[in-house]
């Protein structure tokens, strides 16, 4: 039972594809999050700007230094207020999700942008999280036609989709087996912190855990502030955080999804090695601790 471990590929800087999977083999990393603009000089938004030899080229260089394309980074703002804006960003979703399979690839992943914008109005934030599905629903749509999945992030507080809750009604009124769902816990705990983290992961598994496709890996603190104690987050892995891996990768074995790509954030080359070791001795104990 081998964990699939990555990393985002910016994360290792711009460079030409074959140098940049070269670079991210040298960490240990067996698959990448992938975001076009981002990882390759160009800073190319639309797949069709590298041509089909691009996206070739990109596939085979990944794949000659051993890494999957796990997923597709194309993180959009599907709440912005200039509608011209949003409809651009759902059509370079719908080209990342045509060009998924030059890729070898298919889970596009998105956040669901700031519902800020909204919060003058009452009600505003619900305002932002129906916006937010129905811009997702078109996507998830798209992807039905293309046997592509759309991996969807939650953000406490500060995005359109935030809380637990939000993702069960969106899985329960899109029911399509092309909505997935990008787990970074980290990034689901409120700023006030957790008080019972077996009971927020329970949760978590329990509403979405046989949609989880992808693992976003990094850590947090809760901090003293003028309102008390507050999440830090964006802390690498395997440093002073108190995010419960362990009891992640439990639950992530038990639901039968242990293939799912655990995906390094916030981690720089210098320090990807030491934290793909730290993920790994968790999940040892994970395995143990299951076994007993």
């Amino acid at each position: 039972m081998k964990p699939l471990f990555g990393l985002r590929a910016h994360d290792f800087g711009t460079f030409p594809p074959q140098e940049l999977a070269a670079r991210i083999a040298s960490s240990g990393a067996t698959c990448v999050q992938l975001a076009l603009a981002k990882a390759f000089p160009g800073g190319h938004l639309m797949p069709a700007e590298f041509g089909d030899a691009g996206l070739a080229e990109i596939r085979t260089a990944f794949a000659a230094n051993g890494i999957s394309v796990a997923v597709i980074g194309c993180y959009i703002d599907t709440v912005a207020l200039d509608e011209s804006a949003r409809e651009f960003s759902f059509k370079r979703f719908e080209a990342h999700i045509d060009a998924a399979a030059a890729l070898g690839c298919n889970v596009i992943g998105t956040e669901t942008g700031s519902p800020m914008p909204y919060l003058e109005q009452p009600d505003g934030r619900d305002i932002a999280f129906r916006i937010a599905l129905q811009g997702l629903q078109r996507l998830v749509k798209a992807a039905e036609q293309k046997g592509i999945r759309v991996g969807v992030e939650a953000v406490a507080e500060y995005h359109a989709l935030s809380t637990i809750e939000h993702i069960r009604i969106m899985i329960e009124e899109f029911n399509s087996p092309a909505l997935g769902i990008i787990f970074d816990p980290v990034n689901l705990i409120p700023l006030a912190g957790v008080t019972d983290m077996d009971a927020f992961l329970d949760e978590c598994f329990a509403t979405f855990g046989e949609r989880i496709v992808a693992i976003h890996a990094k850590d947090y603190q809760m901090v003293p502030s003028e309102k008390g104690l507050v999440k830090l987050g964006d802390l690498p892995v395997g440093t002073t955080g108190v995010m419960d891996w362990v009891g992640v990768f439990k639950r992530l074995i038990a639901a039968g999804k242990h293939q799912v790509p655990i995906l390094l954030e916030d981690t720089s080359p210098a320090h990807a090695v030491d934290s793909f070791a730290y993920l790994q001795r968790t999940w040892d104990q994970a395995v143990k601790e299951l076994e007993v």
